[in-house]
């Protein structure tokens, strides 16, 4: 396998980054906070995503369509979850972008670049946008805090916005660059190194913001406990030694019965 073939194998397995806060989240359903429930709903959503993107580019051979349906999901799920960690006075604002977000996210959509044929650049620059100013302005809350609390890494919440400026800081720049590499007239093997080539620092940045989002929800305690947070088939414990019985009667339960006491001979007896 050449340089190419392995930064393309590289890229698809970081696709599924997705699925381990998804594992780590499904174990602790039932004891993540409300503020974080929207959070577990996009890596939930990121992860069917990443099945259909593959669904798409196997069958169709178009995948476009989901970079505009990731970036919704992605827009739309944090700034739910920053509406409930940052103060009221912020709302309003929070309110506006998001009004302006979808607003692009349509026109993008229907008219700039086309659910099917490029990439949105500008529904994915305004929504990053969007979240950086939120996550520097959630960062800045949490560190300007006068109530006492733990230190940021033993915060959820700061775990969250890491992983918001990690790849929304240059996310931007990979979607900008790839729908340009596409109009600027280069030939078809080209284009397919260049693609891989301009995808792997976003599939890399994407696993890491997985892998802090994964590191938010190990601070939240289990649903079960941990010998039970496998699937019930995958299970050892669920195998029992056999009860061995004896005339319809459980060997544990049975009692030999006692000699009596005349027989046993008297010491120093004949």
């Amino acid at each position: 396998m050449d340089t190419w073939g392995g930064l393309h194998v590289l890229n698809r397995a970081l696709e599924a980054a997705p699925l381990v806060p998804l594992a780590c989240a499904w174990v602790r359903r039932y004891h993540i906070p409300p503020a974080f429930r929207a959070v577990y709903y996009f890596v939930g959503a990121k992860s069917l995503l990443y099945f259909l993107d593959t669904c798409s580019r196997l069958v169709f051979r178009n995948n476009v369509y989901v970079y505009h349906l990731a970036t919704v999901v992605l827009v739309s799920c944090l700034v739910r979850t920053y509406w409930q960690l940052l103060p009221a006075r912020v709302r309003p604002l929070m309110l506006g972008g998001l009004a302006l977000f979808i607003g692009v996210a349509l026109l993008d959509a229907s008219y700039l670049n086309g659910l099917f044929t490029d990439v949105n650049t500008y529904s994915q620059a305004l929504g990053c946008v969007l979240l950086l100013v939120v996550a520097i302005f959630h960062v800045l809350h949490l560190t300007r805090s006068r109530t006492p609390g733990p230190p940021l890494e033993q915060q959820p919440e700061f775990f969250l916005s890491a992983s918001v400026l990690v790849y929304c800081s240059s996310s931007v720049v990979s979607y900008v660059a790839i729908n340009s590499i596409y109009h600027a007239g280069y030939d078809a093997a080209t284009l397919v190194r260049l693609d891989i080539l301009l995808s792997a620092p976003d599939m890399l940045l994407m696993a890491v913001q997985m892998g802090l989002l994964a590191w938010m929800f190990q601070f939240f305690p289990l649903s079960v406990v941990p010998r039970r947070a496998l699937p019930r088939w995958l299970h050892y414990s669920t195998w029992h030694p056999r009860r061995y019985r004896l005339l319809g009667r459980s060997l544990l339960t049975l009692r030999l019965p006692r000699s009596p006491r005349w027989l046993v001979p008297a010491a120093g007896g004949s």
